[in-house]
């Protein structure tokens, strides 16, 4: 048995290097997802606010007064330092650069997770972890692209790891409550509801220190008044320093009406897109339904992890699991992964948050639902070879990791397009779910309109753009080909001969009788209380594949296995 563990931990391990290599490539090769550009741009203005010591004053664009900024600002730096060393190099590979150092957060992040793992469980439940982690094809496909929700793991797991040693070793309390405030910091630089993401962590473990300090309260509640005044110094710090807006409302004496505003649209996003679709079903963002992670799990989540999540459950009843009888307080711990994992899936769906691009909001639970899934995964292992029903548990799960694996590898780079085999034809889930929601093949689409026409050609093209990521694509087409210009404006728009689309959901608010009094028909702007009206109104909601009114003859397309995740499309007139 010892033997076979270790050929299994062979295996594991060299997956997770080839996993990590090939999400390296991945990064390279993936183009500048929807908003990936406008991060730069924050990035760039608030660098340049920092450096000119506040006297850099156009720094406000469209709605980046709602983002701290600090990683937007550190990824800027490691750029800029490219950029001082050889400007035509940072230039000519932006987007690598920017991947690059988005894999190497996304790659610590991963550290983070075994280190922490191997402590609280073992090293075979960390392997396992990181292993599930990276064939979670939502995790991988963002490792490169994610400058928001794949930080907020970074931030979440490093927390959570010192915190831990804060709480059970005394030896280097102060420098482990310096390292976990400045991850309370960075992730409250990133978004300011990373607060409610450790909730039920730092709930915990206020319970296990007022346990440890129960016979000298008073020296508990000294140490901790001291200690929370650092961590709220080192937050503040963090989240105010590259973030300007706070800094002009604090001097104007408006910072409460401005920090209430910031929390209001942070919880409901209304920025972002205003309908979706879910198996084939649209729905409004603003009423995003409570079955959303039911959907996504019935649909999108890889079965193998799904099953090997809910079997943990099963086993945990079992007297004979082995990791509960193997770890000291398994079932405390256990139960604080399940809160760190699933509380804040449970207060979006209590508070109707607004859902969107699958489950990217909520990428930092994935790491803790793939720890959850590893439980059962080595008691599989474990007795696999002692009893014929876990043997066979265990054929069908390597089965169903196999042709996941699958489909994962032919995905790339794009894994964040996966359906799972609720759709055994990848081509069938076409029109069901928006799979390039981030745009992020818009690269390799621009590149091959440049191989397939001449340079005469290309300068009597007039593109719209469907779907989204107006930056980004804006910058692949003066990069790759010239162009300057994008005529998706409602004012543009009819003079447009092509279009550049993704399958996004929308709302074709022009030239509907039914609510051209309710809509300006140059802005699409529209009163909140009409928001119902016009949404429910029949044929509003559109999918930019299957637009009557964006019809024509699909000159080039980037697919995965037969189905297209961007076009270009020649426009009929």
């Amino acid at each position: 048995m010892n033997f076979i563990k270790k050929k299994l931990n062979v295996i594991l391990k060299s997956t997770i290097i080839f996993l990590l290599i090939l999400s390296f490539y991945s990064s390279i090769i993936l183009g500048f997802s929807w908003d990936e550009y406008f991060h730069h741009i924050n990035g760039l203005v608030r660098f340049k606010f920092l450096s000119s010591w506040g006297e850099f004053q156009k720094y406000d664009f469209r709605n980046n007064k709602f983002y701290p900024g600090l990683y937007d600002t550190i990824s800027y730096s490691i750029g800029h330092l490219i950029f001082l060393i050889d400007k035509k190099l940072f230039i000519k590979y932006l987007a690598e650069i920017m991947h690059i150092v988005n894999y190497a957060f996304a790659s610590l992040s991963l550290l983070g997770l075994f280190l922490l793992t191997r402590r609280v469980f073992n090293k075979d439940i960390a392997l396992l972890s990181c292993f599930i982690t990276l064939l979670n094809p939502f995790f991988f496909g963002h490792m490169g692209m994610n400058s928001k929700d794949l930080i907020i793991f970074f931030s979440l797991i490093w927390f959570c790891y010192f915190f831990y040693l804060y709480c059970t070793e005394e030896k280097k309390q102060i420098s482990n409550l310096i390292f976990f405030s400045i991850f309370v910091g960075f992730g409250c630089g990133v978004r300011l509801t990373f607060l409610v993401v450790i909730f039920p962590a730092v709930l915990f473990g206020i319970v296990y220190l007022i346990k440890k300090y129960k016979s000298n309260y008073i020296h508990l509640t000294k140490i901790f008044t001291i200690h929370v005044f650092v961590t709220f110094l080192i937050t503040s710090f963090l989240v105010i320093i590259c973030w300007p807006h706070i800094l002009v409302e604090i001097h104007s004496k408006n910072f409460l009406n401005f920090f209430s505003l910031i929390i209001k649209n942070t919880i409901n996003w209304n920025d972002g897109p205003q309908v979706g679709l879910l198996n084939g079903d649209f729905y409004l963002v603003y009423d995003s339904p409570r079955s959303y992670f039911l959907s996504f799990i019935l649909y999108r989540m890889p079965i193998f992890i799904s099953l090997l999540f809910f079997i943990t459950y099963y086993f945990i009843f079992l007297e004979n699991f082995i990791i509960k009888k193997n770890i000291q307080n398994f079932k405390i711990k256990f139960l604080i992964i399940n809160l760190i994992a699933l509380f804040p899936i449970l207060l979006a769906l209590i508070l109707k948050i607004n859902l969107y691009d699958n489950i990217r909001l909520f990428l930092f639970v994935i790491p803790f639902i793939s720890l959850i899934a590893s439980f059962s995964l080595n008691h599989l292992i474990t007795f696999s070879s002692k009893s014929k029903k876990f043997k066979l548990f265990f054929i069908v799960i390597i089965t169903l990791i196999l042709i996941s694996f699958y489909r994962f590898i032919m995905l790339t780079p794009y894994q964040y397009a996966y359906v799972n085999f609720s759709y055994p034809f990848y081509k069938n889930s076409i029109g069901k779910f928006e799979h390039d929601y981030w745009g992020a093949s818009y690269k390799e689409l621009v590149l091959k309109i440049k191989e397939k026409y001449s340079k005469e050609e290309i300068s009597k093209f007039k593109i719209a753009d469907c779907g989204g990521g107006d930056y980004t694509l804006m910058y692949y087409l003066n990069k790759y080909l010239g162009i300057k210009k994008t005529y998706s404006s409602q004012k543009d728009i009819n003079n447009a001969t092509h279009m550049v689309m993704n399958n996004r959901a929308f709302i074709d608010v022009f030239n509907n009788e039914v609510v051209k009094d309710l809509v300006d028909q140059k802005t699409a702007v529209f009163l909140l209380k009409d928001r119902e009206k016009i949404f429910n109104t029949p044929g509003i909601k559109q999918l930019c594949f299957s637009n009557k009114n964006f019809s024509g003859k699909d000159l080039v397309v980037v697919s995965r296995k037969s189905l297209p995740l961007t076009i270009f499309r020649e426009l009929k007139k």
